[in-house]
């Protein structure tokens, strides 16, 4: 039985490259580059804002009052701060959710990533089975060009009418257009690869995708995973939040130098400093329901989990059902495809007899390598319902 050699090409992994968007467009990774960068740098922003700045201060005073001509001269250079040292948890809590949140973000961009490749992949395979798809057509186009000469000779003859001819001229005709309109499909399916890549999908050497496991799939699938690391990064928010109406130790500190020059009396240059704690306790009538009101966005966030894994359950269940559909289909036309050897082989010796015409052998040829195309075509379904399960929770194929 012939096949598609696309399905016996197995390339090392390795060999796609070790960057998960390695296969997307220069202008895609920049993008992505620089959604990364920005999600560092907010990062690093949100982890260390609880440290309060270093206020540097220079200042010249000249005055000169209008009584008795007396005048002073101060020039003073000073540095302070005031930081909290305590914030009744706040700052653990502060640098657990830029964590989290970098991870919740890291996570959204892997799913990106994973899309950006998900919907490259899909458009090969859908390349490739428009490709087999305008391969059978054409082999229907030559039976029905082959059903029209045989009408027309017989209808010439006068054994059949005009209907059988017109009818058999209209089918062709529809097999035409059906041709036309699957190179009108490859042209479509390589702008959807020349928006993400610059892959050449006629040479591609696509990988096969296997089946993910069902608890793998459930349990870490992006929407999954996110969901999780957006609840740690709510739980830790309202961490944060709580602690803003908690008691806050700050430790403030004055250091700097002085010279200060009157006409009239004595004058003094030196260093001085400043140091003290501050103990606060903020008292807002709100500081309740904003408590309460972070608490239950993080619970609600939890809560979701457990209703995005029994969706993915019924999601993953009904792909399952449709993987085994095409397989069947796959079965029973190589069943039928054991027939068609042993029609050809009567034919042919028919053929050789004389009692049968090249056009049966030529037709029914045609017909068993349409049944081979179908099989083909039902094996790339699968290979794209399986992209689409393996995209859910990977961002790249190299990592399968």
């Amino acid at each position: 039985m012939k096949r598609n050699p696309f399905f016996l090409i197995l390339i090392p992994l390795s060999l796609l490259g070790a960057d998960t968007a390695s296969l997307l467009s220069p202008e895609k990774k920049t993008l992505l580059k620089h959604q990364q960068e920005i999600y560092e740098s907010e990062h690093q922003k949100l982890r260390y804002n609880w440290i309060s700045p270093l206020n540097l201060n220079a200042i010249y005073d000249y005055d000169k009052s209008a009584q008795g001509g007396y005048y002073s001269d101060t020039e003073t250079l000073s540095a302070s701060i005031s930081q909290d040292i305590f914030r009744s948890g706040g700052i653990t809590y502060q640098i657990k959710y830029a964590d989290s949140k970098k991870q919740s973000e890291t996570i959204r961009l892997q799913k990106d990533i994973a899309l950006y490749n998900q919907q490259l992949f899909i458009a090969l395979l859908n390349y490739r089975k428009n490709s087999v798809l305008l391969d059978q057509s054409r082999k229907r186009l030559e039976n029905k060009g082959i059903e029209v000469f045989i009408k027309r000779q017989l209808y010439e003859a006068g054994k059949v009418d005009i209907t059988e001819l017109n009818n058999a001229l209209m089918a062709k005709s529809v097999e035409q257009k059906s041709v036309a309109s699957l190179k009108y499909s490859l042209a479509e399916q390589r702008y959807e690869i020349a928006k993400l890549s610059d892959i050449n999908p006629e040479n591609f050497p696509l990988p096969r995708f296997d089946l993910v496991g069902k608890e793998q799939f459930v349990e870490h699938q992006f929407d999954v995973e996110y969901s999780r690391a957006q609840a740690d990064t709510l739980k830790n928010l309202s961490g944060v939040t709580s602690s803003r109406y908690l008691p806050t130790l700050s430790l403030n500190g004055d250091v700097g130098y002085r010279r200060y020059d009157p006409q009239e009396l004595s004058g003094y240059s030196g260093n001085y400093y400043s140091a003290g704690v501050q103990l606060t306790l903020p008292l807002t009538y709100n500081a309740s329901a904003t408590i309460q009101e972070a608490q239950a966005t993080y619970l609600k966030e939890n809560a979701s989990i457990a209703d995005k894994k029994r969706e993915l359950d019924a999601a993953y269940a009904q792909v399952i059902e449709k993987i085994e559909s095409y397989r069947e289909t796959i079965a029973i036309t190589s069943e039928n495809l054991i027939l068609y050897n042993d029609l050809l082989r009567a034919i042919e010796a028919g053929v050789n007899a004389g009692t049968k015409t090249g056009y049966d052998l030529q037709t029914l040829k045609n017909t068993k390598a349409i049944e081979e195309l179908e099989m083909t075509i039902n094996e790339i379904n699968i290979q794209i319902l399986l992209a689409q399960l393996h995209f859910a929770l990977n961002p790249s194929k190299e990592l399968l």
